[in-house]
Order: C-alpha cells, then structure tokens, then sequence
C-alpha cells in the first residue's frame, strides 16, 4: 500500500505571505537587515528560514543566541497571519483523490506545535494518520529521523513511500531513505529531481 508523506507550507498552504513578513519584520527589528519579501521568498525556499537566516546572521558574536532572538519576534508576527492561510489551489482534489485509493497519508513540517490547529482550521485533519512536527524534538529535514520514525511506526516500505514537497530540502528528505518524491514547483529549478508537478492534480497521474 502507498504511503504520502506531505510537506506543509507551499504544498498544502499558501502560508508563504505570513512566512515571509515575518523574517522581513524580524530581521530588520532586531538586526537592521533590510531585505525585500521577494528575496526573502527565493532564498528560503532554496533551503529553509533557519538555514537562510542563520547564514545572514553568521557575522553576530553568538550565532545560535541571535537565531533565538529571531525567532522570538518571528513567530509572534507569523502568528497573526495564520487566519489568513489558504489551501493550495487543488490540494483537496489530491487529497480526497489519495483517500479514495487507501493510501495512508502524514504531515512531517519544520512547523512548531501551531501545525495542528492550522491542518483543523483548514479542515484538512481527518485525511492525515499523524502529524508530525519538529517540535516533538527530531532532526529537521534533510535529516531522514522523521520519515524513520514514521517507517519504523507504521511498518512503511520505501518503494511504496512518496514524499511531496516545493523545495529541494524535500526532495534529499526522501531520497534520503529511498522513497519516491514529487516537487512541486512551476518554475524553473537549479538542483536535481524525480517527478516535477506544476499543479496538485498532476500526482493522478503518477500516483
């Protein structure tokens, strides 16, 4: 039986406007960053907000005290855009689509504990068998520990495994157990891939 291991931000929400005001307000708040939200946008989604973020404040004396100062105001701003989340444009036809063939589908995110009352508020919770979060103290992607514990939980085979997500972090996330990815991105991508969609309906057609 088929197993889908789905990203959250980008591949299931459109949380990216709340993402990005977020670090733009943050990084100028607390250390006088300026950066545009379009840059913002591209070069986290190259990576991730930590990874980018960390790699901006390199210069400060204590790297890992000024990440937490980050995220301090970071969440609080982010916070308030979440009301304002929206599903990905055909994200249920390709849920209900997986429901129907009895594939057993997750959440694993880099998002704190919010994650679960945005997949309830988006009422998208009952398509999930477990959401599974950073916050719960594993390693964050590309780091294969959450899709192990999900294997491991749930007796998942990797050439059954699919894991769905927009950037490339998502993309080692899978491969790094052997499972199967789809990106989904419609633009133009410098770093290698398996199945590349531009719309959510595309994975009926490799699913």
């Amino acid at each position: 039986m088929k197993s889908i291991v789905w990203d959250f931000d980008d591949t299931i929400a459109n949380s990216y406007p709340g993402i990005v005001a977020a670090t733009q307000e943050s990084l100028r708040e607390n250390f006088g960053i300026s950066l545009s939200k379009d840059t913002i946008f591209k070069e986290s989604k190259k990576t991730s907000v930590r990874k980018y973020v960390t790699q901006l404040l390199q210069d400060q004396d204590d790297v890992d005290a000024a990440v937490k100062v980050f995220y301090k105001t970071y969440h609080h701003v982010e916070s308030q855009y979440h009301d304002k989340i929206t599903l990905i444009p055909h994200v249920l036809d390709a849920l209900e689509y997986c429901d129907e063939k009895h594939f057993i589908q997750f959440v694993v995110t880099h998002r704190d504990n919010s994650i679960f009352d945005l997949v309830k508020n988006l009422g998208v919770e009952h398509y999930f068998k477990e959401v599974v979060s950073v916050e719960d103290g594993y390693k964050r992607k590309p780091d294969p520990d959450m899709l192990n514990y999900l294997m491991t939980k749930y007796d998942l085979k990797a050439e059954d495994l699919w894991v769905i997500g927009d950037r490339q972090i998502d993309v080692d996330f899978g491969r790094s157990v052997g499972a199967h990815t789809i990106l989904l991105n419609d633009s133009k991508v410098d770093f290698d891939y398996d199945n590349k969609i531009s719309d959510l309906l595309e994975i009926k057609n490799l699913l």
